[in-house]
């Protein structure tokens, strides 16, 4: 099954996602800052990284660019999680790689079908 690194720096969203994800399958680990998701990416590869937006200290902007530097996460899909569908921080996110969006909150299916959207993007097509 397909590995998932959620990075998010509440815990309660991590813990949803995971509880979502892992339910079907997916093997999630999940990290609470960008700077840790940037330690585990040196020396793992993920299927998908779906990272959120505002983060204290590095931003999920930030660090979507930081792993487009890393030989392990260079092609590997990122999806966001904002806030708001029209946040200016979605368009940032597509010039800097990311694959993909959700909007918050989600429905457990809304996240099912984007995660499940981008690997058969990236993966079968």
């Amino acid at each position: 099954m397909p590995r998932i690194l959620v990075v998010d720096d509440v815990a309660t969203i991590r813990k949803i996602v995971t509880a979502v994800l892992g339910g079907v399958g997916y093997q999630v680990t999940e990290s609470s800052s960008a700077q840790d998701a940037l330690s585990i990416c040196e020396s793992r590869a993920f299927h998908l990284i779906l990272v959120d937006v505002e983060m204290p200290g590095m931003n999920g902007l930030e660090l979507i660019s930081r792993l487009r530097s890393l030989k392990t996460s260079r092609s590997t899909p990122v999806v966001i999680l904002a806030k708001d569908g029209r946040d200016e921080n979605i368009k940032r996110a597509e010039t800097l790689g990311a694959n993909g969006w959700i909007e918050k909150p989600f429905t457990p299916e809304r996240l099912l079908s984007a995660i499940n959207q981008v690997l058969v993007d990236h993966y079968v097509n």
